[in-house]
């Protein structure tokens, strides 16, 4: 966690979805407000964060739906009552690695690190 993020070979070792569904979220949370300055406090969501990184950065609109599913999942683990596991928890740990690897990429673009501009 930190700065140092994890990846989805190191979510799956978690075999309780709420911790996995939990830290995984953590890490997109840290990851928006401490690279994208998203907001944070009490009164902001997840979703609020996503908007902003979406009106800031130009992500893609498959990531953001993605950033949407996770936190949605996130949610219902958490307030319903009734809801107790993911559906597919191999699907929500490759949602999450994809959206950490295109953030990851925009902060390299925004770095000059992007690896696919070669200057000869």
């Amino acid at each position: 966690m930190g700065a140092g993020y994890s990846t989805t070979s190191s979510y799956q070792q978690y075999k309780n979805d709420f911790e996995l569904v939990i830290r995984a979220t953590k890490d997109l949370e840290h990851l928006l407000e401490k690279s994208f300055n998203a907001p944070s406090g009490k009164q902001i969501g997840l979703h609020d964060k996503i908007t902003h990184v979406q009106s800031t950065e130009r992500l893609s609109n498959e990531t953001v739906k993605k950033m949407r599913y996770l936190v949605t999942l996130r949610n219902k683990l958490v307030h319903q009552h009734d809801f107790n596991e993911l559906p597919d928890r191999v699907g929500f740990a490759k949602s999450y690695e994809s959206v950490e690897r295109e953030l990851k990429q925009k902060l390299k673009e925004r770095s000059g690190g992007d690896s696919s501009c070669i200057i000869s």
